[in-house]
């Protein structure tokens, strides 16, 4: 039934608790701070502007201020890794017993991609990684990343694949182009319907979507 899994990156390959989100995140403030010279007492706003507006900070940026996307990328993506992600032989394992082709889908670049996944030790297990530069000039959630990630894979349309991410907009809208959209999530009061507290809940999942048909 299903053929490919698209996972996100960051809170979804590794747990979302453990603070490297926060700490990227506190780059994207630095760089707002020092390279864009904006106050901190307006930063938070901005960037709630620029999600809402262009999906991610970097793609406001882009189009408000037309920096540098690599500058930006490698700013913010310049945390230690080992500070926060802990190595979990249990993770490949599952990775592995997931048949399908397994394919990153991220909004970050392919190097932060690459270096988390080789920290993790499980790189081997995905067939390739989406970044922002190959989805360009399109970001998730925008339903145009989604057909140029299956352009990109060779698919001709969503059937038989999954999509799974700890944000609920871009599940949501992966389902509305036709993926079985998986939420990663251990809000219990959370009403989606396919939503799974651990990434390694995930084959249990699938196999129950199989079973119901």
């Amino acid at each position: 039934m299903f053929h490919t899994i698209f996972f996100d990156l960051d809170n979804t390959i590794y747990p979302a608790d453990c603070g490297l989100w926060e700490a990227i995140g506190m780059r994207i403030e630095l760089f707002l701070i020092e390279e864009m010279h904006m106050q901190l007492s307006g930063i938070h706003e901005f960037r709630l502007y620029c999600r809402e507006n262009y999906g991610t900070t970097l793609q406001g940026l882009k189009s408000l201020y037309q920096i540098n996307e690599d500058d930006y990328l490698k700013y913010v993506h310049h945390v230690d890794l080992s500070q926060y992600l802990v190595k979990d032989p249990n993770l490949a394992g599952m990775l592995r017993s997931l048949t399908h082709r397994k394919i990153i889908l991220t909004n970050a670049d392919e190097a932060h991609a690459r270096n988390v996944l080789s920290y993790l030790e499980i790189e081997d297990q995905f067939a390739d990684i989406i970044d922002v530069k190959k989805m360009s000039p399109f970001v998730k959630p925008e339903p145009e990343s989604y057909q140029k990630a299956l352009d990109l894979t060779g698919l001709s349309s969503a059937s038989g694949c999954v999509f799974v991410d700890d944000y609920l907009p871009n599940v949501v809208a992966a389902e509305q182009s036709g993926f079985l959209g998986i939420l990663i999530s251990a809000n219990h009061h959370s009403d989606f319907p396919h939503r799974v507290e651990s990434l390694f809940d995930l084959p249990d999942f699938l196999e129950k979507q199989v079973a119901e048909g």
